[in-house]
Parts: C-alpha cells; sequence; structure tokens
C-alpha cells in the first residue's frame, strides 16, 4: 500500500478528488496547509495556503492515481504542488478490525 499526499492550489481540490475517485480511491482526507516552497525567498511569516489531499491505495493503483492528480492540478505555473508517496506497511480499521488493503 502506498499513502499519497498531494499539495495542490485550493481552486482545484474538487477537481483532484473526482479524477482520483474515478481512479478508484475510496476514502480521503483535506487539511487546508500553509508552506513555503524551496524556490521562494526566505520572507517571514509569508506562506501561500494550500490544500493537501491524503490517501492510501494500493500498490497498481499508484502510477494512475499520480497521473490523475498531475492531470487535473497541473496549470503550469509556479507553486502547482507536490505529491509525496510513502510505503505503508499496514492499516487497522477501528471499528471492523480489518487490516492491510481490505481496511482502506
Amino acid at each position: 500500500m502506498k499513502k499519497i499526499e498531494a499539495i495542490i492550489q485550493p481552486s482545484i481540490k474538487d477537481a483532484v478528488i473526482t479524477a482520483i475517485k474515478k481512479v478508484g480511491v475510496g476514502g480521503v482526507t483535506v487539511h487546508q496547509v500553509q508552506g513555503q516552497g524551496a524556490q521562494e525567498p526566505p520572507l517571514v511569516g509569508q506562506y501561500f495556503s494550500k490544500d493537501m489531499i491524503i490517501c492510501v491505495v494500493d500498490d497498481p493503483k499508484l502510477d494512475d492515481i499520480l497521473d490523475a492528480i498531475a492531470n487535473v492540478a497541473c496549470t503550469g505555473t509556479k507553486g502547482d504542488g507536490k505529491v509525496f508517496v510513502t510505503t505503508v506497511d499496514d492499516t487497522l480499521d477501528i471499528c471492523t478490525k480489518k487490516r492491510g488493503t481490505t481496511s482502506i
């Protein structure tokens, strides 16, 4: 399983969620975040607002989901965002006690 954390422009959050759900993502978590890219000058207290979409997916779906995010989120301008992918060793659905891919 993989955990995908996509940091994107807030204006396209709904479009990205729609696109990744079409590819097979079940649940998502969305956070409003602020940050500053590495290329930005270090201005104290000046951050850019973004949304972070988090989901956990089966490995075979990863490339299709990354493509869906990139296709919707890319405007071709600086600050479109980033996607981070990490490995998830296990998951647990608290109520059903299901583990692994059956819990996502």
